[in-house]
């Protein structure tokens, strides 16, 4: 369908979408979420789909936001992109299972957290990292941990910006099923053909309320981290802190060290 999504069907009534941009880590730039809302709407109405499984790379599942965008942010720019992909995975009429195999970072770990159903790997790292950059997080993760892991620990994964591996959240209620990083794609496979043995009439009303509470929650949030984010951006050192905490690609600039990059 697009360079950077590539949509298969693997099964009747089942899609696999995978978010391949080897270049960038799957972070999400502009046309990566510009190609999977395109494939969400694409898949949003066709009615013989009952179940989605959204993977990324082997090594990373989504890397969260790019330098890039970051910095566009804090100049005063709040239109980034990746705002839209939560309300759109939520509101999608049949049930996606996130299938993790590797690292989730966040922008990136919020969106496979608003996938109905999680697989992750032991050995993959996860973090709500927003706070090492200096603001606070965005995309609805200010009510979404809470809700799935309690407010001691929601607020220990946020405030501390800890990378974990996937084996110390085993039980704790982040993802659904926490595996071997072999065990990660077949078990979601598995779950999605399970699921699309049921009438999709039955999947699309059920979707729809079990979305409710998290739809309400989602928009309410995500207002308050909009205010929050003009907070944080407006002060003169959260782009220091961006440049010396960011990991990942960055552009090369004449002149300049560079920072921490994997």
């Amino acid at each position: 369908m697009s360079e950077k999504v590539n949509v298969t069907r693997v099964d009747e009534g089942v899609a696999r979408v995978q978010m391949d941009d080897p270049d960038q880590q799957n972070r999400l730039t502009d046309e990566l979420v510009d190609e999977l809302m395109a494939c969400l709407r694409t898949l949003a109405a066709d009615t013989a789909l009952k179940a989605v499984v959204l993977t990324g790379r082997e090594e990373v599942f989504c890397g969260g936001g790019t330098f890039e965008m970051l910095q566009k942010v804090s100049s005063g720019d709040m239109n980034a992109k990746d705002v839209l992909l939560p309300t759109k995975i939520v509101e999608f009429p049949v049930p996606i299972i996130a299938a993790l195999e590797g690292h989730a970072v966040g922008a990136g770990l919020a969106v496979a957290l608003h996938c109905d159903i999680v697989v992750a790997s032991e050995s993959a790292r996860y973090s709500a990292n927003f706070t090492s950059m200096g603001f606070t997080p965005g995309l609805g993760v200010t009510s979404l941990l809470p809700a799935l892991v309690g407010y001691g620990f929601a607020s220990e994964m946020m405030m501390t910006a800890k990378f974990y591996k996937g084996s110390e959240l085993k039980g704790r209620g982040l993802f659904t099923h926490v595996v071997p990083v072999r065990e990660v794609l077949a078990l979601a496979m598995d779950v999605a053909q399970r699921i699309a043995e049921r009438p999709r009439h039955v999947l699309t009303m059920l979707k729809t309320e079990l979305a409710i509470p998290r739809r309400r929650a989602l928009m309410e949030a995500m207002s308050r981290e909009h205010f929050l984010h003009e907070l944080c951006f407006s002060r003169p050192e959260t782009k220091a802190l961006i440049d010396a905490a960011y990991v990942g690609p960055r552009p090369e600039v004449p002149g300049r060290t560079p920072g921490n990059t994997e």
